[in-house]
């Protein structure tokens, strides 16, 4: 009885979220209806929050709120108060990715398709998690890092080898794609595909401590990309950007990499900028789509490594 009490009263809750919004554990009305305690309402609200990602927590001085974000109230939040696409991905980072699907399939398609509309977006918001094990996995992770927890997984390009004990930190939605940052049972720190992962399973070890993490974290904050190698001391590249490419490089132009730093506009309207990188995998890639037109000046050593590439390339056309 008091289980089917419990799921009486929970499904109650769902109800009152599509009314109220926001509620809180101290509501005298739900605890005189319910006839429970604060305690046991309070419950009731952790339990639908870590079963449903549209459901936060807030707090409002000493008192914790639970709150139901729709996907409509991030869209209206982000026309009103914003011209940058990058806020809306603010306000939606801490829910699943399925938000995204719906917001793209719903709230945007509804708008694009309008004649008037201001916004028409061509390309996927987020990398779609497709199967069922996919978003299982996902699912598994977010436990995972919530709770502090290990787990062995095994990744597809590894032969199913499986790496045991990886200490699983964040989900990361980076280079339009998902990753999954762990330290590996070495201690270093890996940002991997998570379309590459094929199992995640429980470790013999359980839990870490968040303050043993805390270095890594703050490492992933400021991460430039899934290339960027913990513990490594940054070096710096001097780029040009040739004339015909040079209006996207400006001073007040919106940088493609966090490092990108403006330093000079140059006499036959070049334009001079620095990136740091840890590793030429780091920036690579990115100053190959410009090619030709950005030039690394310095340091020789990654000019060489980039010489190399391009002769690789054109021994492929020959």
């Amino acid at each position: 009885m008091a289980i089917n009490k419990k799921i009486n009263n929970m499904f109650h809750l769902m109800e009152l979220f599509l009314e109220r919004k926001e509620i809180s554990s101290y509501d005298e009305d739900i605890l005189s209806k319910f006839g429970c305690d604060k305690k046991t309402l309070e419950r009731y609200l952790i339990d639908i929050e870590e079963n449903y990602d549209h459901i936060i927590t807030i707090k409002k001085g000493r008192k914790k709120f639970w709150k139901l974000v729709r996907v409509s109230d991030i869209f209206e939040e982000f026309v009103q108060n914003s011209f940058d696409l990058t806020n809306l991905f603010d306000l939606a980072k801490n829910f699943d990715p399925e938000i995204f699907k719906e917001l793209e399939k719903g709230t945007l398609s509804k708008v694009a398709n309008n004649n008037e509309s201001v916004f028409l977006f061509k390309n996927s918001i987020m990398e779609e998690l497709r199967s069922d094990n996919a978003k299982e996995i996902f699912k598994s992770l977010k436990t995972a890092i919530k709770n502090n927890e290990y787990r062995d997984i095994i990744y597809k390009y590894d032969d199913e080898v499986t790496h045991k004990n990886e200490k699983c930190l964040k989900l990361i939605f980076m280079d339009n794609n998902w990753y999954l940052a762990v330290i590996d049972k070495d201690d270093i720190l890996r940002f991997r595909r998570l379309s590459f992962i094929y199992k995640v399973s429980y470790s013999s070890k359980n839990s870490y401590h968040k303050k043993d993490i805390e270095s890594y974290l703050e490492f992933i904050v400021n991460a430039q990309n899934a290339m960027t190698l913990y513990g490594v001391k940054p070096k710096i590249a001097t780029i040009k950007a040739t004339p015909f490419i040079a209006k996207y490089f400006e001073k007040d132009m919106k940088k493609f990499l966090p490092s990108q730093t403006f330093k000079s506009k140059e006499s036959d309207g070049s334009v001079v900028f620095t990136l740091n990188y840890t590793q030429e995998l780091e920036i690579l890639p990115f100053i190959q789509k410009w090619l030709p037109d950005l030039i690394i000046l310095e340091p020789q050593e990654l000019k060489e490594a980039y010489r190399k590439k391009l002769e690789e390339t054109i021994k492929n056309y020959l």
